[in-house]
Parts: structure tokens; C-alpha cells; sequence
């Protein structure tokens, strides 16, 4: 009984590690890349702009 409560709280515990790596990552990597995403939407909607625009 004992083994299975400490089994127990090793899952808790790493799930809530791998929870909380995953979401601090997530936002570094928009923290970091947002201004590219953001300039590749703008890129691409200045190109329809011009497209719409020549015909």
C-alpha cells in the first residue's frame, strides 16, 4: 500500500512538472517568435492587397 501511494505521488508530481515545463515553454516561444508570425501574416496579407489591387 505504501509503494502504491508513493507511486501515486511520483505521477502527480511529474505530471504537474511536464504541465507547467510545457506551458512555460509554450509562452517563451510566442514571447520570442510572435513578432515573425506577426510579420509573416502581415507579409502575407500585403501580397493579397497587391494581387486584389493589379486586377
Amino acid at each position: 500500500m505504501i509503494l502504491l501511494t508513493i507511486i501515486l505521488l511520483t505521477i502527480l508530481i511529474l505530471t504537474a512538472v511536464v504541465i507547467v515545463a510545457v506551458s512555460v515553454g509554450g509562452s517563451a516561444f510566442i514571447l520570442i517568435f510572435g513578432d515573425v508570425i506577426v510579420c509573416i501574416g502581415f507579409l502575407i496579407l500585403l501580397g493579397r492587397w497587391l494581387i486584389k489591387r493589379r486586377k
